[in-house]
């Protein structure tokens, strides 16, 4: 190329990142890769070497992309700096993510995920540790690992001294019991954030390790996908609330159970508690932030809604049946024609009973019809006298058989189509995960089911975060990743807004989130809080369905 035509490329400019990070004691700077940035350009203006980069950013090996997150020590924490870099100025920490660790100190040189291709035999190979190191480490029964499980790699020889300092860990423990202090020498531990300068502390504790602990029959899962939700609606609020300052603290319950992190008091000076994810771990927990005076969070398990009879400071995500069942009755017209059917003898008994009392604390009058699936073939004459043809027949089908539900649906085919019913039906959320149903018919009968939780992949904020999930961590987010932000968003929101007076002003309180609708309400009045907030799904007889969310 001629002298005087050569491209000249100003150098692109690194910006120290605000976001911070403490894992394992060391501090880093979590920077995102921008366009045309190299490792050389952000070496030099973190002060660190390139090679450093690398180690701690293994995938690196494989090349820099734009949008990845890296983690870059500070150098403070690394004892060889480039002299020759100047002086960096660090931008206020907007967001500082501290994860505490849970296992007694040991040199770790990287934290691993696994993907779907690797085993034990090439991640060892990957880092020049052997593999019995790794499972020492990690715990790791019969070698075994699962995809996107979270890998503790260790220096060379640190397995030794790791079970060294845990070669008690099995033996037996008493039980644990945390005391309330008495009233005249309790204080206060918990200071109202906004006469902080905008200074927050928020702890969450979610089963990183993906073993077996972390499910139950209500949820089962890794929760890898958890924490990926949570950290991106952290990057929105960051953006939405400046000037605010969040320490983050991430406690794994894989690896130290809750109830012993509560007693050990890390969660002392926390505005909010987030988890555990498990109702059997929650109340220990709970019991030491009521004593502390801060708000619980309980993200996930359907099933503790029990907790907040006990205690006032208790938030439980979950929306319990009742008003599930409620907002499906509110939809119910007073006009129409209300026929209940439900399973003669079925599991759904308790269900039953739920919708007859929604049905009559409405004041609405119905019609019933019980059968077993074994009279579904002589049934049509009962469903017929329950009818009407001059006006429209609501159907509420008070089951989650799919054997029952899909003989109600044949005989509701047959009077609609061939005797010209018309009909509205009404069912339960777990009709949208029948294999052998058609559904087809939820349209023709313009279904309606309320439910806590449904995705509009239509909707904008959705269609971003699912590009920005993809973008990050190069992976679909999973029903966990959703629940994950909307917790954060909506809780963490709450806390910028009103500090330590969430309490009084969360029933006010409205967020726009990716698959529920939160609507708290104090338990009679002056106990913990349960959501009522539900999705009301619409099947129309165009093939279209809309949501709404009774109660906002």
């Amino acid at each position: 190329m001629p002298q005087g035509c050569r491209a000249q490329y100003a150098p692109v400019k690194v910006d120290i990142s605000a976001e911070i990070t403490t894992i394992d004691g060391v501090v880093y700077y979590v920077h995102t890769v921008e366009k045309r940035q190299t490792l050389y350009s952000i070496s030099r203006a973190y002060n660190v070497t390139p090679d450093i980069l690398i180690n701690d950013n293994p995938d690196l090996r494989q090349g820099l992309k734009e949008g990845y997150k890296i983690l870059i020590r500070r150098v403070t924490d690394y004892t060889s700096p480039v002299q020759e870099a100047p002086p960096v100025k660090e931008a206020p920490p907007a967001i500082q993510i501290v994860v505490k660790d849970t296992v007694s100190p040991v040199r770790i040189q990287a934290k691993h995920v696994v993907r779907w291709y690797e085993n034990l035999t090439s991640i060892s190979k990957k880092y020049n540790v052997s593999e019995e190191e790794i499972a020492i480490v990690n715990s790791l029964k019969g070698g075994k690992i699962y995809t996107r499980q979270v890998l503790r790699i260790p220096y060379p020889g640190e397995a030794e001294r790791f079970a060294r300092l845990h070669k008690n860990d099995n033996n037996p423990t008493a039980e644990i019991i945390i005391e309330e202090p008495d009233d005249e020498k309790k204080e206060v531990k918990r200071r109202d954030p906004r006469t902080r300068g905008g200074n927050y502390t928020a702890s969450l504790i979610i089963p990183l390790g993906g073993r077996d602990s972390a499910s139950t029959d209500h949820i089962s899962g890794n929760f890898v996908e958890f924490y990926q939700g949570f950290l991106i609606a952290l990057e929105d609020l960051k953006e939405e609330f400046s000037g605010i300052n969040l320490e983050l603290r991430v406690f794994d319950s894989d690896r130290i159970p809750a109830s012993e992190i509560a007693l050990r008091g890390d969660l002392k000076g926390s505005d909010i508690i987030i988890g555990p994810v498990l109702s059997a771990q929650i109340e220990p927990v709970l019991s030491f932030a009521h004593s502390n005076d801060i708000p619980l969070v309980s993200p996930v398990d359907p099933s503790g809604d029990e907790l907040s009879e006990r205690y006032p400071n208790y938030f439980h995500v979950g929306t319990p049946v009742a008003y599930q069942q409620k907002a499906l009755i509110e939809d119910v017209a007073a006009s129409g024609n209300i026929v209940l059917i439900f399973e003669e003898g079925g599991q759904d008994s308790r269900f039953v009973q739920i919708t007859r009392q929604m049905l009559q604390d409405a004041g609405l009058k119905y019609r019933t019809l019980s059968y077993t699936i074994l009279g579904g073939r002589s049934i049509l004459p009962q469903f017929e006298s329950r009818l009407v043809k001059d006006g429209m027949n609501q159907i509420i089908v008070a089951s989650n058989s799919e054997a029952f539900v899909s003989d109600v649906l044949r005989n509701l085919n047959l009077m609609q189509s061939r005797s010209g019913y018309s009909i509205k039906l009404f069912g339960t959320p777990r009709w949208r995960h029948f294999d052998n149903v058609d559904i087809n018919l939820y349209h023709t009968m313009s279904l309606s089911i309320s439910m806590q939780y449904h995705v509009d992949y239509n909707g904008e904020n959705v269609k971003r975060f699912i590009a920005r999930f993809r973008e990050l961590y190069n992976a679909e987010p999973t029903a966990y990743s959703f629940q994950a932000y909307d917790v954060a968003y909506f809780f963490l929101g709450a806390l910028y807004n009103y500090g330590g007076d969430i309490e009084d002003n969360i029933g006010k309180y409205n967020r726009k989130l990716l698959q529920s609708d939160y609507r708290f309400i104090r338990r009679n009045g002056d106990e913990g809080f349960i959501n009522s907030g539900v999705r009301v799904l619409k099947y129309r007889p165009d093939f279209s369905t809309d949501t709404g969310s009774p109660g906002f």
